[in-house]
């Protein structure tokens, strides 16, 4: 006779056998709908004000990281207990509270870590099919509200972003149920390389349409310049006019004043811009104006 110490350790050892096909039907099918709603009703995702404030390096955010580091740290995070692989699971109990303290406090988010935790060590010490299934859609739940800002809400502008990153969780579990958590990390660099594609080809085929905005003592025109037209940027005042050329937001804001980034939020990360600001009063009025015109067109959002 088989006893319970032996039936669980039996059910973790054959997991991956465990087909459990539900969970690429629905993730499939969740993720199908979002982004159909996404592109029909043409859903933007929000701005989030509480992105970092220092410019880092775009290749490293949203390519290195996203491909290459990530898939293998957060699939170890947030499913590693779905492998048999005593150290990984050990690695997923501590990089779960670990992610918590380093990405900043969430009550919500705290709650489904100990909703995970609690859901594994019940699982672990019963075996029952049902709440592993459970900790499979709470861990799901948990993966996608790690990819949304401290700032999202249950609203139309992200309710479509939270089902695309649940459905993807749903379908990365299958994946290392009926293959293995290597498929997973594959299969999730995968799919980050393909949004750092879209991501680069919506910063360099954009509107050449000119923009000009007037204030008191200023006048500002601005356009968008294709992220990979060139490498080459200047920032010149000169007398009462300011010529900015290829720079993003981020780096203007450093010359202009560095303690800004920590102020405002940038509408469109990364996007490169050439600039015209023809300004009366000196530079440090110049200054004080260009942040006035940008802010006033929504390129700045204030925090």
């Amino acid at each position: 006779m088989i006893g319970l110490e032996n039936l669980v350790l039996l059910n973790v050892r054959y997991l991956p056998r465990m087909k459990k096909n539900w969970l690429i039907v629905s993730g499939s099918a969740l993720l199908s709908l979002a982004i159909l709603y996404l592109i029909i009703f043409k859903v933007m995702p929000p701005l989030d004000r509480s992105q970092p404030g220092s410019f880092t390096n775009f290749y490293f955010v949203t390519f290195i990281l996203p491909v290459l580091v990530a898939p293998i740290l957060e699939e170890i995070r947030f499913r590693g207990f779905l492998t048999n692989n005593k150290v990984l699971q050990a690695l997923f109990l501590f990089l779960t509270p670990l992610g918590l303290i380093l990405s900043g406090w969430n009550t919500f988010i705290f709650f489904l870590m100990v909703m995970v935790y609690s859901l594994f060590f019940i699982y672990k010490y019963l075996g029952h099919n049902w709440i592993l299934d459970i900790l499979i859609i709470v861990s799901a739940l948990y993966f996608s509200t790690h990819h949304l800002s401290l700032e999202a809400s249950l609203t139309r502008s992200w309710l479509p972003f939270l089902a695309i990153s649940f459905s993807l969780g749903l379908i990365l579990s299958w994946l290392i149920i009926n293959k293995s958590i290597w498929w997973a990390m594959l299969f999730h660099g995968a799919w980050n390389l393909l949004m750092a594609i879209i991501i680069l080809l919506s910063l360099q085929f954009v509107s050449d349409d000119l923009h000009i905005v007037e204030g008191d003592g200023f006048k500002l025109e601005w356009k968008r310049v294709p992220f990979l037209e060139s490498n080459v940027s200047s920032y010149s005042p000169e007398g009462d006019e300011l010529q900015i050329t290829n720079m993003n937001l981020q780096d203007i804001l450093g010359i202009v004043n560095p303690s800004l980034l920590d102020s405002f939020a940038i509408s469109e990360p990364f996007m490169k811009y050439e600039i015209k600001l023809e300004s009366e009063g000196g530079y440090d009025v110049m200054k004080v104006n260009l942040i006035k015109a940008l802010e006033s067109d929504s390129l700045l959002v204030r925090r």
